[in-house]
């Protein structure tokens, strides 16, 4: 089923349309959502199961592209079914001896939501990553806190649904039928929901497996801006660095802090375009009587875009309260 998800990945979510060897066709009604559902259910363990997971850790490497460069590392989620994730990254710049490194917390808890990024070491503590990330949207000094706080709460209660669609069939909406996915190497069902967004969620499940094969959404591009270190390059600020000797070699400009935080805001205010991602799920193996995915591979517009191995899962585990507050 490789092939369905990597050639179903650049279906648009704007339309169903026939596109490298796939065919989607409409189905437009109800009444088989109910046995997808079902289905998907128990083949992941069963329905007393998933009702019954309530809290979830996964922690593994990942590989992501970002802003014209690699960046490797680890992140670890915890979720806290209904209304509760906590996601720590730790980030390195790919290829970089001594680069920096990124610490990243995003938290969602009921109605608050909080984030921090820490930037440490990296060409003597003079290269500085400023990360938009997708979905962040606009906003700058000009929202107030609780406006900020709205706009952060909305944006990762989208992304833990997301996660838990991909993860349990479950969206925290009710999905519709949005037909069938057919390539030469199988079939899947699509199922879509509306997100808070106001953009489309799709789940594609394997017919064969009654797995999920993988969640497609829409999000702003992400952004990266690099302050010092290596020559911009020709792919501007998060570009990759030139050949030594080029154009545009040599430590990028150094920006105050007042700089920093215009550039910032800036990017807040102009998000990027739109681009289609999408989760492909897979090497599902049992967790505590769970089928859970150990690899999620991102796609962007088709291509390649992160990779997540899930080394460690753990289900139904004890969540201490302090994770959930601002340190």
């Amino acid at each position: 089923m490789r092939s369905l998800i990597s050639t179903a990945a650049i279906v648009m979510v704007a339309s169903f349309v026939q596109f490298d060897g796939v065919s989607i066709t409409p189905i437009g009604g109800q009444d088989r959502v109910s046995g997808i559902i079902a289905g998907a259910r128990k083949a992941l363990g069963g329905e007393d199961k998933v009702a019954g997971l309530k809290t979830l850790t996964a922690e593994g490497p990942f590989r992501r592209s970002m802003g014209g460069r690699d960046m490797e590392g680890t992140v670890v989620v915890t979720l806290a079914r209904p209304d509760k994730m906590h996601r720590l990254e730790e980030i390195a710049m790919g290829g970089m001896v001594g680069g920096p490194r990124i610490e990243r917390s995003m938290v969602l808890n009921g109605t608050t939501a909080w984030e921090d990024t820490q930037n440490r070491g990296g060409m003597g503590g003079g290269m500085r990553i400023v990360m938009a990330g997708p979905g962040q949207g606009p906003g700058g000094s000009t929202m107030t806190e609780e406006q900020l706080n709205e706009a952060r709460v909305r944006r990762m209660r989208v992304q833990m649904n997301r996660l838990t669609a991909a993860l349990l069939a479950d969206a925290g909406t009710q999905w519709v039928d949005a037909g069938i996915a057919e390539s030469p190497d199988g079939k899947a069902d699509i199922l879509e929901t509306k997100e808070e967004t106001g953009r489309t969620l799709r789940l594609f499940i394997d017919q064969n497996t009654k797995l999920p094969l993988m969640v497609q959404y829409q999000d702003p591009k992400p952004m990266v801006m690099i302050n010092g270190g290596p020559g911009r390059g020709p792919g501007g600020p998060g570009g990759p660095p030139p050949p030594p000797g080029a154009p545009g070699d040599g430590p990028r400009p150094q920006m105050t802090p007042e700089e920093m935080q215009k550039r910032a805001e800036e990017m807040r205010r102009n998000p990027p375009p739109l681009g289609t991602y999408a989760l492909h799920l897979s090497d599902f193996k049992k967790v505590d009587g769970i089928m859970l995915p150990h690899k999620i591979e991102t796609s962007l517009d088709g291509e390649p875009n992160e990779e997540w191995t899930v080394e460690k899962y753990k289900v139904n585990p004890q969540i201490k309260a302090d994770v959930w507050e601002k340190k």
